[in-house]
Formats: C-alpha cells, structure tokens, sequence
C-alpha cells in the first residue's frame, strides 16, 4: 500500500491548481479553506496538543499549506476574492519564511488595507523588505477585477 505524508498530498494538491479550470468561485472556496486549515494548524491550543504526537509535524503541515494557497493565487489571480480574516491575528506567530509567505499573498490582493500590516510585520524580520511587498500590492492595485 502507497503511502504519502500529509504535506506530500498538499504537494498534489498545488499541482493540481497549477492547471485546474475550476471556476472562481470554486477557486474561492478551496481558497478559503486552505486559508482556516493554516489558522487552525496555527492556533496556541491546537499547536499545544500537536506537540504530543511525534509523528505530526504542524509546521511542515502549515508550510505546505501556505505554498498550496500561494500558488492558488499565483495560478489563478484570486487573493482579492478570499477572506483571510482568520488569519490575519495568527500572523505574530509566524516565522520569517511562512510570514514571507503570507505577506506575498497578501500583497497578491492589491488591497491597501494590508500595506500597515505589511510593514508591521516585514519590521519583524531584517531580511524582509517591506517594498518588495508594497510594490506588488501596488502592482495588484491598478489592475483589481472585483
């Protein structure tokens, strides 16, 4: 029997969005359900009772998530449809590389709302340069099909 780690199936899973024809709105959904899975890996109480199983990694989990989600909007310019209010409180808690993460596919929005954010956070890590996020924001601005 074929076994693969869970993180491993996200990996299908960001192939699959590569190439999918799936319409926006159900774009939308996968979207948005990625987005609660990463908030519900990330949450103190469930990241506490992870801890105790050896074999689950939340980290890997919530890595392979992110770069499902990033390339659901790189593939198919949908981070202006989705609701990333559940996250967005959580995004203290990240690390540099999933914060990079979740800055750029905020950024992706072209929404202004998150260039305070964005520079909240970037002040977090040195490594980070705010503009690079700001100038896809702004990017993604001019060019918003709501």
């Amino acid at each position: 029997m074929l076994k693969i780690t869970i993180d491993q199936m996200y990996g299908y899973l960001a192939d699959f969005f590569e190439s999918c024809t799936w319409s926006t709105g159900a774009l939308t959904e996968a979207g948005n359900s990625l987005i609660e899975r990463i908030a519900f890996e990330q949450r103190p109480e469930t990241v506490s009772v992870v801890r105790k199983n050896k074999t689950y990694d939340s980290g890997r989990v919530v890595e392979a998530l992110l770069d499902v989600l990033n390339t659901l909007v790189n593939s198919h310019n949908v981070a202006h449809c989705l609701n990333f209010a559940p996250l967005l409180p959580l995004i203290p808690d990240f690390d540099q590389e999933k914060t990079d993460y979740i800055l750029y596919i905020l950024a992706c929005t072209g929404d202004p709302q998150y260039e305070a954010l964005i520079r909240r956070e970037t002040a977090r890590f040195p490594e980070l340069n705010p503009e690079e996020y700001l100038s896809e924001l702004r990017g993604r601005a001019g060019g918003r099909q709501d």
